[in-house]
Order: structure tokens, then sequence, then C-alpha cells
């Protein structure tokens, strides 16, 4: 891929510690523990909140070579046999380097035969071995498996820290854009720095700020479209977890409380056109108030009352 063609998240990902924006706490609280002996780091925070690039970060600055840092995917690496394989391999020298780095990303949907697992690589680690398990669900992992883990919280970007972000990347870039971009970039983003240069990739290019602003304004309609879209199947499913509403919810945090009532509402109506069900009536009574006085916390409840 060529660097015009490579998208801003990627192309200036942060490759050491000065580069980093936000998370000060969180870097500071890494290193202090890696003096006192640590060598698992459990990395909870929201998409887009720098758990991955804080972790290969940290690879580097534990003198790890290219060929000793493993990156496994959980959600394409899920069961037991990946934390077999990883036992088999901790007990080598690394083959490059000082440390032997493995970034376990979105561990929460390892299976819990996995996670048990992994105890036992966690616990025994050998002074030349590192984990970092990055995940946006830390309440889908076993206790015993948290335990073991030194907790790193990555927290989402201030507003003056996204502006900071998104000036640099324009100035690199040698384009000027306005503070009505930057500020709406910085509404649709929820304080994620991936999310944000996402999004000025999408507009930065664009020959004016007018263009901009309605680029934006069609992606972020786009994005509450699907989330609301997304939403109104899971609340009607018989066999819903809460887990999974709230998830959804906050993805939801922009989008205007009414708005999501009026699409459940709709979307319980063309089911009853074919059909009478007794669960979509007690999910379109659940949301038939509306939120005015409530707001989000107004929606909270409502669905908590359509699925329990």
């Amino acid at each position: 891929m060529s660097e015009k063609k490579m998208e801003l998240y990627r192309k200036y990902r942060p490759a050491k510690f000065d580069e980093v924006i936000g998370n000060e706490m969180a870097i500071k609280t890494i290193r202090q523990e890696l003096k006192h002996g640590s060598h698992v780091f459990l990395m909870i925070g929201s998409a887009g909140t720098g758990k991955t690039t804080i972790a290969r970060i940290m690879a580097t600055y534990l003198k790890a070579g290219a060929m000793s840092i493993h990156e496994i995917n959980s959600a394409q690496n899920r069961g037991i046999d990946s934390a077999r394989e990883i036992m088999e391999q901790m007990r080598f020298n690394p083959s490059d380097g000082e440390s032997i780095v493995y970034i376990l990303d979105e561990f929460h949907q390892q299976t819990r035969p996995a996670q048990e697992a992994f105890l036992k690589p966690l616990e025994d680690t050998p002074s030349h071995v590192y984990f970092f398990i990055c995940t946006t669900n830390p309440e889908k992992l076993i206790a015993p498996l948290k335990s073991r883990c030194s907790l790193i919280v990555m927290k989402p970007l201030t507003d003056e820290e996204m502006e900071h972000l998104i000036i640099r990347t324009a100035e690199a870039e040698k384009i000027e854009i306005s503070e009505n971009v930057i500020g709406r970039i910085i509404q649709n983003s929820n304080g994620g720095s991936r999310k944000a240069l996402k999004l000025l990739g999408k507009v930065l290019y664009l020959e004016n700020d007018k263009e901009r602003l309605k680029a934006l304004k069609d992606v972020s309609n786009e994005d509450e479209q699907k989330e609301t879209i997304d939403f109104c199947r899971v609340i009607y499913r018989q066999d819903t977890k809460w887990d999974t509403i709230a998830g959804l919810l906050q993805k939801m945090d922009l989008t205007e409380p009414e708005s999501i009532r009026y699409a459940v509402l709709g979307y319980g109506n063309s089911i009853l056109m074919k059909g009478m069900n007794s669960h979509v009536l007690k999910v379109m009574e659940a949301f038939s108030s509306d939120t005015y006085t409530t707001g989000k916390f107004g929606i909270t409840i409502m669905a908590a009352d359509a699925i329990l």
C-alpha cells in the first residue's frame, strides 16, 4: 500500500512514547509495574483508545525483536490450542532481541476453557516473556485470569487531546482545516483516536470545509442508522443478553434517544404486520413513553424492561 493511500490512523500510529497523545497515567503505570517485576498486563478500554498501540510500543521498550513479538487476534484464534502453543514457545529464549512479547487482542472472545488454559502460562511466566491482554469487555474474563494481571485502564482522549491529534495530523499532511470541521470530528469520535483519524481521512482531501462538513454529517448519519437498526434487531430477539444491549447502547451514545425509540416502535410495527407476537408487544410497550425528560437513561430503562 502506498503512503498516499495508507489510512491516516495507520500512517500516524505512534511508534514511540513521545508520539502518544493522552493516557500518560497508563504508560506511567506500565513502566512502574515493570520495575516491580510484572509480566502480565490487562489493558482495558473502549475501541480505538490505543490498547494495541501501547502494547506494541512496550514491546519495543522491552527490546523484543520483530520475530519475538506475537500478536494474536482472539476473535480468530479461539480455544485452548492457542494457550498450549504459547506454553510450548515460551520455554525457549528469544530468537532476536531480549524479550518475547505476546499481545492478545480482543481476549474476551476466548472461550472459558481457553481462558482457563491460559492461567498456567500467565502464572508461570519466564523472566523474558511478557503478556499484554487487550479487551473492550473485561467483564467477560474469568476472575482467576484477571487476578493474575496488572490492570491498565486506557481512557478516551479529552476534547483538547483530540484537537491536538487532529491538528497535528492535518499539519503533517500540509492541509488546513477549520475549527468547525475539527469540532465535528471530535463530536463523532467519542474520544477514540482511531475513529477520529478515520473520519479525518475521509474529509481531509475534499476541496473546502463546506464539503467536509457535509461528508461528516453523511458519515455520522450512516453510522447512526446502522447502529439503530442493529439495536432494533437485537431488542426484538427473545434470547438477547443484557451485555449485548449495553454494548449497542454505548455505541449509540450520540444518537438522539427519541430517534432510537421511534425506530424501535417502527421496527416492531413491521413485525406485527406479519403476525401477532407477544414478545414484540412487550418490547413496544416498554418503549411507549417519550424520552424528553429522561434522555438516554430512559432508553436504558426501556431496554431493561423489554428483555426482563
